[in-house]
């Protein structure tokens, strides 16, 4: 694998420019990006009453993959989510489909219409959100609805070195990555999520609070609704 030293265990995995960025508006890369328009004129958000109707805990079914390339993070993180629609796509055809490379990663205006094919027969679609990001009561809202009602796992964009299971792992500094949310328990406050990269994700189970820290600004979810 490129842009990472040493082997996968034990040793600091140093990420550069991987997959990364896509969700939000701005080009991948692990520089902070410029604010949307919308990231910078959006309210202090606050919870709908939606997610107040979802089960007290729910965790949809899935087969987790890990990323098959450095930079595969959002087309891996797409297909388990898609999977959760019945719909069977390899990494490999959304990264062509998705303009993805090893440069620049996977773009958000390039991925979504991409996604929202494979979803418009199913009767969904996905939008990039920018209202969770440091807002655990937010984010508990929006993955509890799409996951506890609606029964399919969204994406979201985070900080690679942020999340908890990287700390000293990953060097840089605002690296772009994707991971999805399949499961949540609103009485511990958590969110169950899988990481598609291979030396320290899987399956991992984070307080909604930390996980809203490290969520990246100006497009931090592929939120899924029906049309």
């Amino acid at each position: 694998m490129n842009r990472r030293t040493g082997t996968a265990v034990g040793l600091t995995v140093t990420v550069g420019a991987l997959c990364f960025t896509s969700l939000t508006p701005a080009n991948a890369s692990p520089a902070t990006p410029t604010p949307s328009p919308a990231a910078t004129s959006t309210p202090t958000p606050t919870a709908s009453t939606k997610g107040l109707l979802s089960p007290l805990k729910y965790k949809v079914s899935l087969k987790g993959q890990y990323q098959q390339t450095n930079y595969f993070c959002v087309p891996a993180s797409s297909s388990m989510s898609l999977s959760t629609f019945g719909v069977k796509v390899s990494q490999k055809t959304l990264a062509k489909k998705m303009k993805t490379t090893a440069s620049g990663g996977t773009k958000g205006k390039y991925a979504i219409p991409v996604i929202n094919t494979y979803l418009k027969s199913k009767g969904y679609k996905v939008t990039s959100t920018t209202d969770a990001d440091g807002n655990a009561l937010v984010l508990m809202d929006r993955v509890s609805t799409q996951v506890g009602e609606l029964h399919k796992a969204p994406v979201l964009a985070v900080w690679m070195e942020q999340l908890p299971w990287n700390k000293g792992k990953v060097k840089g500094s605002t690296v772009g990555h994707a991971i999805i949310a399949y499961g949540y328990d609103k009485l511990a406050n958590t969110i169950t999520v899988y990481d598609p990269w291979k030396p320290t994700g899987g399956s991992h189970t984070i307080k909604a609070s930390t996980l809203a820290k490290v969520l990246q600004p100006g497009g931090n979810m592929y939120a899924i609704s029906k049309l």
